[in-house]
């Protein structure tokens, strides 16, 4: 029997470099198994550790306060119609961002609906993250461009995140923290607290900021004003402010283009009607047409000035901040600052420094720097002012209301005179020799008019004449020192040097309480502020440019204290102020030459030493008026006509046309009385001169005893028995005279 068939036990051969090959592979696919398994095991980690993030982050509260945003807003002076009440916008001011927070309910629905309708059709059902979207950006951001006119991946939620926390940075770590953040910052605010603070947070070209600013920069309305045609045009700038800019030619076509997608968005979401889709569809909008660029203000009046140095100051002494921090606020925290500028005043004011011909000339070859300062007779609010000659730039140096100069014998009706009245030391008629005092052994001071040397004058005279030697015999009798504290502390003169202030000189002295010469010097402002005592009855508050500053929720900051507050009696004051008009309308007065003629004029002059610092000021029953004429640095001004009265006189009647004329109030216990020229007693019927004088009932003169011979009182005198010849009153031949 033949054997079966074996099979074959020959081996193929296997060459080295194949089994090479082979362990190769079995290496590799250990390692790649091995990676798989290491990138399971670190995915389930890191996905744990990312679960462990988000349910820590979406427990509990936001770290964002929508209620208090710290952001720039602007802010705003007011002013008061004076026939309505109401406050109007006077200015605002900003740094570097024009912003002004408007609440939801204060905004049109179909600006918010705009918005949705825009920037996120989905919000009002997502939870801040618009997941559909964000997939879809994330594809198009690494495959496709998102063409212009749609939306793109973060939602007004995630852009509110963005504008508040200034975090703009193209990273995927940042885009994973906003979306967290947007998902906790919606379980803690309505969809209302989120749309509101975008539309007040988001930018819209230049420093313009938020939708209130915004209608005002394109269509000079409020927001709530605005049209859908109107709302759709800022909500488009907002994409590209420079793209969609309907101020340009380009900017307005892309801005239409643009709209046109959000009516068709509004349409589909329900917010508009077919009708009114093609009402609005290629519709154009007329943007207001501003005469400054983006971001440019109109330059600050010198009242505006004064009223953020005050605000800064008062900010800084109530709260207890620093100059920084009070101007930060000023500047960047949506003050409104409610002010006491009046129309009237200060854009006359204006437009009269614009005319050459309101300034009297001087022998000067450079005329002198000027400043004034117009108070509210009524109130003693500073209704305008002006700080220099020129206007050519905001916050310069302002000296109506910072330059301390030496007020000349302006000092004399508020110091000698003033303390005398009060301590009836004198009356309007008492005689004096107009002689000097003796000073360290020498006789001072020299008058500027010479003739009157020696001569019995009253003092009514030697206030219209300024005659300096009167006046310095009264403060040698009442003391620099009651002088000085009563400007110290009733007047709020608060530049004195005082012995304690260890100066080599100091103001409790003869020359600065009689004749001005101050170690420093007193401003327009303060000399306004004192003399208006003598329009007010002897009352006095410190003038003040804003009465009320809130911030931007309306809580109060500063609350000025208004109540003007007696400081002199009634009688006093009225006498003084009778005083003052028979200096500035009657002659031989020195500030004649303010006289307005048709309105009561008050005033008195004041010049310091060699001319340096001149003054006129004047009141009427509406307004009281310092003006100041000087140079910054101290020379002598030359002239033909003393200026300042001249200049006053000028400024003051614009401002006065159209007020109905008025007097003065006077005290009830002051009374109108004949008196002898020569004797300065009240007049008999033998008296051959008398005028009018006005007295204290409770202290007057006794009956002139030089021209007795069995005369009577002239009390009940008639005026039609007389005239006046420059205040003289001469007697008409009668068979009683002499």
């Amino acid at each position: 029997m033949a054997n079966p068939k074996k099979r074959s036990s020959k081996q193929v051969p296997v060459s080295d470099g194949q089994i090479i090959v082979r362990r190769l592979f079995e290496l590799f696919g250990k390692a790649f198994i091995a990676m798989v398994l290491v990138g399971i095991i670190s995915g389930s980690i890191v996905a744990a550790v990312m679960a462990v993030y988000v349910f820590k982050s979406l427990d509990g509260t936001v770290d964002i306060d929508l209620h208090d945003l710290d952001m720039k807003y602007t802010t705003i002076l007011y002013g008061t119609d004076k026939s309505t009440g109401e406050e109007y916008e006077l200015k605002r001011l900003q740094s570097s961002e024009n912003r002004i927070w408007v609440d939801f309910e204060d905004m049109p629905d179909h600006l918010w609906q705009a918005t949705i309708a825009a920037e996120d059709k989905r919000f009002m059902e997502h939870q801040g993250v618009d997941w559909k979207r964000t997939t879809a950006a994330f594809i198009n951001q690494y495959i496709v461009k998102i063409l212009p006119g749609t939306q793109g991946g973060s939602t007004i939620t995630q852009q509110v995140i963005k504008n508040v926390t200034g975090e703009k940075e193209i990273s995927a770590a940042r885009k994973i923290n906003e979306i967290f953040s947007a998902l906790k910052l919606e379980k803690q605010f309505s969809k209302e607290e989120i749309l509101e603070s975008y539309l007040n947070t988001i930018p819209f070209g230049g420093t313009t900021h938020g939708v209130q600013a915004a209608a005002n920069r394109y269509f000079d309305k409020d927001v709530s004003e605005l049209t859908v045609p109107e709302a759709a045009c800022i909500i488009t700038i907002t994409n590209a402010p420079s793209y969609y800019n309907p101020f340009g030619e380009k900017g307005a076509i892309h801005n239409k283009e643009r709209r046109n997608y959000i009516y068709t968005q509004m349409l589909d979401l329900g917010y508009i009607t077919q009708e009114e889709y093609e009402e609005y569809y290629d519709s154009d909008v007329e943007v207001a047409r501003k005469n400054t660029l983006e971001g440019e203000t109109a330059m600050l009046t010198w009242f505006e000035d004064y009223v953020i140095d005050e605000v800064i100051s008062d900010l800084k002494s109530e709260l207890n901040i620093t100059g920084a921090q009070a101007w930060d606020m000023v500047y960047n925290k949506g003050l409104r600052i409610y002010t006491t500028y009046d129309p009237l005043v200060q854009k006359n004011l204006d437009n009269s420094y614009k005319n050459s011909n309101t300034f009297p000339p001087v022998i000067n070859s450079e005329y002198p720097e000027s400043a004034v300062v117009v108070l509210n007779a009524e109130d003693g609010s500073i209704a305008g002012l002006i700080g220099g000659n020129e206007k050519n730039g905001d916050r310069l140096f302002n000296r109506a209301t910072a330059a301390q100069r030496h007020p000349g014998s302006t000092m004399k009706p508020i110091s000698p005179y003033l303390q005398a009245f009060e301590m009836d030391m004198i009356t309007w008629s008492t005689m004096f020799m107009n002689d000097p005092i003796m000073v360290d052994g020498e006789p001072w001071p020299v008058n500027f008019y010479s003739a009157d040397d020696g001569k019995k004058i009253s003092v009514v005279y030697a206030l219209q004449r300024s005659i300096n030697r009167v006046p310095a015999q009264l403060m040698e009798v009442i003391g620099p020192e009651q002088a000085f504290n009563f400007l110290d502390k009733k007047l709020a003169f608060h530049s004195l040097v005082s012995p304690e202030d260890n100066y080599q000189h100091n103001d409790m002295n003869l020359s600065p309480m009689t004749l001005g010469g101050m170690t420093v010097g007193v401003t327009p402002l303060e000399m306004a502020g004192a003399y208006r005592i003598f329009a007010t009855g002897g009352k006095f508050v410190k003038p003040y440019s804003y009465t009320l500053v809130t911030d931007a929720d309306d809580n109060v900051l500063l609350e000025k204290d208004t109540k003007s507050v007696r400081v002199i009696s009634e009688e006093t004051a009225t006498i003084i102020n009778k005083l003052l008009q028979a200096a500035a309308m009657q002659a031989p007065g020195t500030g004649t030459a303010a006289n307005l003629g048709f309105m009561p004029t008050a005033g008195k002059t004041g010049t310091s030493s060699d001319d340096y610092d001149q003054w006129f000021i004047g009141m009427t029953p509406y307004y009281v008026t310092a003006v100041w004429m000087g140079y910054d640095e101290p020379s002598q001004i030359l002239y033909y006509n003393y200026p300042p009265p001249i200049l006053w006189k000028n400024l003051m009647t614009p401002i006065h046309q159209n007020l109905e004329p008025k007097e003065f109030a006077e005290c009830e216990e002051v009374e109108a009385m004949e008196y002898c020229v020569v004797s300065g007693d009240l007049a008999t019927y033998n008296c051959p001169e008398t005028a009018t004088g006005w007295y204290k009932e409770s202290f007057a003169p006794s009956n002139c005893t030089v021209h007795m011979r069995g005369g009577s009182s002239m009390r009940d005198y008639d005026d039609n028995d007389g005239e006046f010849e420059g205040g003289v009153r001469t007697r008409r031949s009668s068979s009683n005279d002499d």
